[in-house]
């Protein structure tokens, strides 16, 4: 990041703000303590005010604040460009920049020009899921998640169900997803290679996945015979899916029973 960005970021910094962010981030060391809104805003102003918005990115990274925004920059710039190529060029030169969760899920939601090449961007996210490593694969759950998941069969973005009842678990309800049986596929799979965040990106997106398509999901969930989820991965999802308020409680009992077959 360029020095004089580094010493903008060095003064919106909060200490308490820091204390309070470390704790949730564990392992990260080099973090200022700036609120992620702020960093957000920031970088859409760098890139409206900047055509030449990857210039802004020249050197190396200190802080943690400054790879957020350089997530941030590269995923408005990018939209704004509107040049897939290109961007598949940055989304590729940021990813072994992600060490933790917090960029992982920021950087993902602000990619959004994937939602005008959902389809051209499926080789990547196969790539990422497919890989071993833990962020890597992260960054390609949670870009089904953010972008793909709520899709319905024109391409447009799902309204998410309002209840889940039993009625719902036991038909393919929720309308018709372009994307939910492909994302169901690449998330049939053992994850235990690639480790806890990556085993909690794909629990929480069957989790999300179910409050939409209920019906489906439930028929993956309990088809222990084609089943090839791992344990960790299975067992969040259904406590993600249990801890929502969308399933009717009769539905969570039903859905505990699945940790008994």
């Amino acid at each position: 990041m360029t020095e004089n960005i580094r010493k903008i970021i060095e003064d919106m910094a909060e200490k308490d703000y820091k204390e309070f962010s470390s704790a949730l981030i564990p392992g990260c060391e080099n973090m200022l303590g700036v609120r992620l809104p702020e960093l957000k805003k920031l970088a859409k102003q760098l890139v409206k005010e900047n055509s030449a918005w990857r210039e802004l990115l020249a050197g190396e990274d200190i802080y943690f604040e400054e790879v957020m925004l350089r997530g941030y920059i590269i995923g408005f710039g990018t939209a704004k460009e509107d040049d897939f190529e290109k961007a598949v060029k940055e989304f590729w030169n940021f990813v072994p920049l992600v060490d933790n969760w917090s960029v992982n899920d920021s950087f993902c939601g602000s990619f959004s020009i994937v939602d005008r090449y959902r389809d051209e961007f499926i080789p990547h996210i196969q790539k990422l899921i497919y890989s071993k490593d833990e962020f890597e694969a992260r960054i390609g759950l949670i870009m089904l998640l953010d972008h793909y998941l709520k899709v319905d069969a024109d391409g447009k973005k799902k309204v998410r169900l309002r209840k889940v009842d039993m009625e719902d678990i036991s038909s393919e309800s929720g309308g018709d997803g372009k994307y939910i049986d492909m994302i169901i596929e690449l998330t049939n799979r053992d994850f235990g290679e690639n480790g806890y965040y990556t085993q909690m990106a794909a629990g929480w997106l069957l989790a999300e996945a179910f409050v939409v398509f209920p019906g489906k999901i439930w028929d993956f969930l309990s088809d222990k015979d084609n089943l090839k989820l791992d344990d960790i991965s299975y067992h969040k999802a259904i406590r993600k899916i249990c801890e929502s308020k969308t399933p009717s409680d009769e539905v969570k009992q039903e859905i505990k029973k699945l940790l008994q077959l």
